[in-house]
């Protein structure tokens, strides 16, 4: 994560990197949703842990040294939207966030001493092209540091306060969830919102429940299985000379 990344996420709650993936791998994985895939098989699991999203998962959740076979974060969830146009939203077009800033909680956006620990934070990977103002999710810069409450003005459906992004096919937008955030009507008429929202947190902390077979998650790669591990970071069981941090998936060591 380059200074000026950390910088910006850090002000404004949010990171857009556009056209991640090429045109091949696009196809691929809206093939596969458009034929009833999940997000958690075929070509869209290798979005979990794509190299394109480690380095800055690893910045802002990640309270350890690098490792090789395992993650320091972890997975909270994910899920796939296909909006047709004409698309409109429930009870998410209200400006909205996980936990606001003048409470306090394990979910609240933090930074001090000059790291930053982001709590919740969602990854969404754009599938189609998204023009300003069509659809993509809307944000107030900057309202994850918000020490005033909200007034009703930012809590309004659509209010002017929101910003939102535009961006190719295969970009990938960023957030800490600490941030209001809300959905909108899909208004482009060419072509539908296509998008991956997966979710990710400290290996100590957990918001939603993951409701995934243990098999579904044995038949990904052994690094990837570690994003779905039991939500503890250390054993105190362990003898002392095994590892008492908690490190690797098992069926025994599982999110539920």
């Amino acid at each position: 994560m380059t200074d000026e990344q950390k910088f910006l996420f850090d002000v404004r709650g949010w990171l857009l990197l556009p056209a991640v993936l090429d045109e091949v791998e696009v196809a691929a994985i809206k093939a596969h949703l458009y034929a009833g895939g999940d997000s958690y098989s075929g070509p869209a699991q290798e979005l979990f842990d794509h190299p394109a999203i480690v380095p800055i998962l690893n910045e802002i959740l990640s309270e350890r040294p690098l490792a090789d076979d395992y993650y320091n974060f972890r997975c909270e969830s994910s899920f796939v939207t296909i909006r047709q146009p004409g698309w409109k939203p429930g009870a998410t077009e209200v400006p909205h966030v996980v936990r606001p800033p003048q409470g306090a909680g394990p979910m609240n956006y933090q930074c001090n001493g000059g790291r930053i620990y982001s709590a919740l934070t969602r990854v969404v990977w754009e599938l189609n092209p998204v023009e300003r103002g069509m659809g993509g999710t809307l944000f107030l810069s900057g309202s994850h540091k918000a020490k005033i409450p909200y007034p009703p003005t930012v809590r309004e459906p659509d209010n002017v306060y929101m910003e939102s992004y535009e961006c190719p096919a295969g970009s990938v937008f960023i957030f800490t969830e600490s941030l209001l955030h809300a959905a909108t009507a899909w208004k482009c008429t060419t072509h539908d919102r296509v998008a991956i929202f997966n979710c990710y947190n400290s290996v100590w902390a957990q918001w939603h429940k993951l409701n995934q077979p243990h098999e579904r998650i044995a038949a990904m790669p052994p690094k990837r299985q570690t994003l779905f591990r039991g939500v503890y970071a250390h054993d105190f069981s362990a003898r002392p000379h095994e590892a008492g941090d908690n490190r690797y998936y098992s069926r025994e060591n599982r999110t539920l």
